[in-house]
């Protein structure tokens, strides 16, 4: 019984003798209750430690008062006495019809709730003015512990029909208490510089009003607190000890003042490394997993290090419940220390079955799939990792936890159970759009990674603009073998006319049909080898009234035996093949924080074709998470291709070239705008008199030719980029498996290895659309680079993934066209 509970009992028991100063005692032959209204009579007299039949007297009184108040349901009792007929009369409390909270913002409204819950405080609940009290104050001390001192929490309860009250809290955060100052007491070795660096709390800086850092928490000071023991331990001194620390707030709760005393003691180094226990394994190969030997400066991070290996060398073989300890011996006089590592691998546990729940569309035996160990066989912890971050490299799994009990009645086994939660495999992506480079579009596509949960991949997608048509279907499957080796399929139909991407005066169809095998050759590597049979029509036409031809059109043409200048179709077949090699150590298929990314590509037309070339790639993605929601990713890419015949072999064909300034390379560039510019060739004429005296118009050499230079880039054979983009957490989202902020930094180019300036040396070059006459840039050139900086937004809405991307050039050449928005909507990033 509470103190509250006690004083309300004698109260009542006060109040109650003086109503029965004159009580009798009798025989109760029934009983009457009045007031009820929520209460079920049979639930009241569960209350009641009395019954019918038995007497009451002034000693059993007291009792039936403080029953009933004890219940907590009552605010009013009141018993007496008609004949033999025991009257109680009862006023109950209210009971809470709703919970409303206002002007939370640091503590969301959800865990206050639940906290309110735990304390018998919530919906449905028998209402009580002192608990609601209690919780306000409560919620003071929790925003306390954020730093914010000036909080007011008001609360109030509207009553309604029905015996029911409304409570209401009103919060007002007010201003968070801002650090003004860290001190560090004590400190000898190392500067308060060095210490308070490894701090999450500082005093403030450039980008604190982003990451709070300068906004007191008792969490964030605790976990201080132990980064600065564990870098002095990490640094040899075992005695080090925080002796006191001391918080202080400004009377006007606005400035926080932390004051730190510390002992560092002395540093200690190794004198020997011991091994104590069942082993399983050899000392030697122990010794080799602990980085620490006889002489070196003691370390906690390494001897940490050290039982982590352990333990998962241990769990491969079976013992997944090992215990590995370190003892520290120390010798405080010679400051050295003796460690005994003691191993208990303890029994070897076996998997009884492997179990899968949360996919609702994936079928278990994909999943099962990608799991590394069976059933009745030892448990090994690295392959239950492993298992599990495959299964998260999987674009329709979010995330994936897993946990391994033990088998009831048994000490060996375990089951091993993997919780999935899913995300959306299908895509549906479409719409209208209109720009001044592309004119009217429609875009269409429907991708779907686990088609009726079978793990297999089907799109389909259409792009209808006035340059681009284009229509592709593809289906893998990634398990074609029970062994892992896949099958894709691909069928393609484009249409292109060049001359509304201002890239030359042509259009080109293309229908394509490939397949692909892809063939694992470890756990993180794979090699692809697929062909593809494309039939091609190109067709050329004149771009001004002088008939002028895009220069790598005369090439090809001319490389076929054809007159540009006359000829305007052209028919090729080419049989290509692709092959790859990938080796993935990403953690997940989608918003990835950790691992790296290495894929070498390899087309080429087989000999023969009517176009013989190759092109040959080089991606590599790196991320770094160096800790919660931030991490660093690197990427680069190179890329070259040749033809390697004579003739018109001897070229990569202009419509296989490399681009740049697109929205995925060199963001802030526009699309199409970097690298070689298109050079557009048109002959030039004169009149001659013949004999019979009339006037003919005659070409003159191609010396005399007139050339133009158009703001758009024709393309190149080699092209380098790479970018640096430093990933944060999404203000206001939970994790970063949905959304993604990133800075980004790209730089790059584009250019063409074949480029002869010299082949115009002398030839007047004008600017398209003015008169400006100026000599012909060397497009061949690779240090005329471009760079760019800004920010980056990626989503995976319910419409399909959108990328939205703010960039500025730091660094451009003469041509380039900018973009500072780009946005991208039902694309793979």
């Amino acid at each position: 019984m509470t103190i509250k509970q006690i004083v309300l009992s004698s109260i009542l028991f006060l109040a109650s003798s003086s109503v029965f100063a004159s009580f009798s005692a009798f025989k109760v032959n029934d009983i009457k209750v009045n007031g009820l209204q929520r209460i079920e009579l049979g639930t009241f007299f569960t209350y009641l430690p009395i019954q019918v039949g038995e007497t009451l007297d002034e000693a059993r009184l007291p009792r039936v008062i403080r029953s009933l108040s004890e219940s907590g349901s009552f605010q009013y009792i009141k018993v007496s006495r008609d004949g033999n007929t025991l009257v109680i009369d009862v006023e109950e409390r209210p009971i809470i019809s709703d919970i409303i909270i206002e002007g939370n913002k640091e503590l969301k409204t959800e865990d206050l709730l639940n906290g309110m819950r735990g304390a018998g405080f919530a919906k449905g609940e028998v209402y009580q003015a002192a608990a609601l009290e209690a919780i306000a104050s409560e919620i003071r001390n929790q925003y306390f512990s954020h730093g914010k001192y000036g909080v007011e929490v008001k609360t109030r309860a509207v009553n309604m029909s029905r015996n029911r009250v409304q409570v209401r809290m009103d919060v007002d955060e007010g201003e968070p208490a801002a650090i003004k100052e860290i001190n560090i007491v004590g400190n000898k070795v190392y500067s308060d510089e060095e210490l308070l660096d490894q701090f999450e709390l500082t005093t403030g800086g450039m980008f604190s009003f982003f990451t709070s850092d300068n906004q007191y928490a008792k969490e964030k000071l605790s976990g201080d607190i132990e980064k600065l023991r564990n870098y002095y331990l990490d640094r040899g001194y075992l005695k080090f000890q925080v002796v006191s620390t001391q918080v202080a707030i400004s009377p006007d709760n606005k400035g926080m003042f932390i004051t730190m005393n510390v002992d560092e003691g002395e540093k200690f180094t190794v004198k020997e490394i011991k091994f104590s226990g069942e082993l399983i394994y050899t000392e030697e190969q122990l010794r080799s997993l602990v980085p620490l030997r006889a002489g070196d400066t003691y370390s906690g991070a390494a001897i940490s290090f050290s039982e982590e290996r352990i333990s998962e060398w241990l769990g491969f073989k079976g013992y997944a419940f090992a215990n590995v300890l370190s003892v520290p011996e120390l010798d405080e006089e010679n400051l050295e220390v003796s460690l005994i590592i003691f191993v208990d691998p303890k029994q070897k546990t076996y998997v009884r079955r492997v179990t899968f729940s949360g996919n609702e569309s994936t079928n278990d035996h994909v999943l099962r799939r990608e799991v590394r160990l069976m059933e009745s066989e030892a448990l090994s912890t690295q392959l239950v990792e492993r298992s599990k971050t495959r299964m998260e490299r999987l674009p329709y799994i979010e995330n994936v936890s897993v946990e391994t009990p033990k088998v009831e009645g048994t000490s060996d086994q375990v089951d091993v159970e993997f919780k999935v939660k899913e995300r959306s495999a299908g895509t549906i992506s479409g719409g209208l759009g209109y720009g001044s480079f592309y004119g009217l579009s429609l875009q269409a596509s429907v991708s779907h990674e686990n088609f009726l949960g079978s793990g297999n991949r089907v799109a389909f997608s259409l792009n209808n603009s006035k340059a681009v048509k284009n229509y592709n279907f593809n289906f893998t499957d990634p398990y074609f073998t029970l062994d892992g080796v896949s099958l894709g399929y691909n069928l393609s139909y484009r249409e292109t006319d060049y001359s509304e991407l201002r890239i030359n005066r042509s259009s080109q169809k293309s229908t394509g049909l490939g397949a692909t095998l892809g063939i694992p050759l470890s756990e993180v590597s794979r090699f692809n080898i697929g062909s593809t049979y494309l039939s091609n029509q190109l067709n050329s036409f004149p771009r001004d009234s002088n008939g002028g031809r895009s220069q790598p059109i005369i090439d090809l043409f001319e490389g076929f035996g054809l007159d540009p200048f006359v000829d305007t179709s052209l028919d090729f077949q080419i049989l290509e093949m692709q092959t790859s090699w990938i080796r993935n150590t990403l953690n997940r298929g989608v918003f990835p924080d950790n691992g790296s990314l290495n894929r070498v590509s390899l087309e080429a037309s087989v000999p023969n074709s009517d176009l013989e070339y190759y092109k040959l790639s080089y991606n590599f993605t790196n991320y770094w998470g160096f800790t919660r929601g931030w991490s660093i990713k690197t990427a680069f890419n190179l890329s070259f291709g040749d033809g390697y015949g004579d003739g018109v072999n001897e070229n990569l064909p202009y419509f296989e070239n490399f681009y740049g300034g697109t929205s995925d390379s060199l963001r802030g560039f526009e699309n199409n705008t970097v690298g070689p510019r298109e050079i557009i060739r048109s002959p030039t004429t004169s009149t001659i008199i013949g004999p019979d005296g009339n006037s003919y118009p005659v070409i003159l050499p191609s010396e005399n030719d007139r050339l133009q230079l158009t703001r758009f880039s024709s393309g190149g054979n080699a092209s380098a980029t790479g970018s640096l983009e430093l990933i944060f957490p999404t203000p206001f989202a939970e994790d970063n498996r949905s959304v993604r902020t990133s800075f980004f930094v790209d730089a790059g180019n584009v250019w063409n290895t074949k480029f002869d300036v010299n082949r115009y040396q002398g030839m007047p070059v004008t600017i398209q659309g003015t008169n400006q006459v100026i000599s012909m840039p060397d497009f061949g050139d690779p240090s005329r680079y471009r760079v760019s900086a800004g920010f980056a937004i990626q989503w995976l809405s319910p419409m399909g993934p959108i990328s939205i991307s703010l960039g500025r050039p730091i660094k451009e050449q003469a041509f380039d066209e900018f973009e500072t928005l780009q946005f991208n909507i039902g694309r793979t990033f």
